[in-house]
């Protein structure tokens, strides 16, 4: 409890320059994350992850190929939204450091879905 209460009630020694420019960095650091909080932080900017949407996936059960720039090979993928009820799944195909290999049992589908 003391502790707490001296960082609360610290104040810089107007006197030395370090703690000055700490006190300084740390408000300007606090206000950037407090804006980034407000304004509300996007679900792939949590994860090493991209947002993919595939207009058509083709015909059903076809390889279709989806291409990321994560610069590594993805590890998985997590279907946000399908216009058809169909199921998305590995097609077995390579995947790379710039794409990855999916098939779907719908025809046609329009489908979002991160890629990480």
């Amino acid at each position: 409890m003391q502790i707490r209460q001296r960082i609360k009630t610290a104040k810089p020694d107007p006197n030395n320059s370090f703690e000055v420019a700490l006190e300084q960095e740390l408000q300007s650091y606090s206000m950037e994350v407090s804006q980034m909080l407000n304004k509300g932080l996007k679900f792939s900017d949590n994860f090493n992850a991209e947002i993919k949407t595939i207009a058509d996936s083709g015909n059903a059960d076809t390889e279709f190929s989806v291409a990321h720039t994560l610069k590594r090979t993805p590890s998985g993928f997590i279907i946000f939204k399908i216009d058809k009820a169909g199921i998305v799944y590995d097609s077995g195909g390579a995947w790379s450091d710039t794409a990855l290999k999916l098939k779907c049992s719908a025809a046609n589908c329009a489908i979002t879905l991160m890629v990480f």
